[in-house]
């Protein structure tokens, strides 16, 4: 039963990690024109949301005592699926005349 509970919770962490990674890439793109040193802000920004989705996916793995793969996957799939979700929402409208 208490297996049941893993599923949600590998979509929860997919989707926050998602937010995380992409929110903050958004973040970083939209601070590149206000920094005098773009190259060192894209570089640390990189490596952090990079040691922070790691260590989120290593956890999942780690937590779930049965068929971590599954749910390993499964978070992947929503961490993507986040990625669609933002794209959708930061990418510019064009009207059709």
């Amino acid at each position: 039963m208490i297996e049941l509970l893993y599923f949600p919770l590998a979509l929860l962490a997919g989707m926050a990690l998602g937010l995380a990674y992409f929110g903050g890439l958004w973040l970083t793109v939209r601070q590149l024109p206000r920094t005098n040193n773009p190259i060192v802000l894209t570089l640390i920004s990189f490596l952090g949301r990079t040691g922070i989705i790691l260590l989120g996916f290593y956890a999942i793995i780690v937590a779930v005592p049965h068929l971590p793969v599954l749910h390993l996957l499964l978070s992947l799939a929503t961490f993507f699926w986040t990625r669609n979700l933002i794209l959708q929402q930061v990418q510019p409208k064009f009207r059709s005349n």
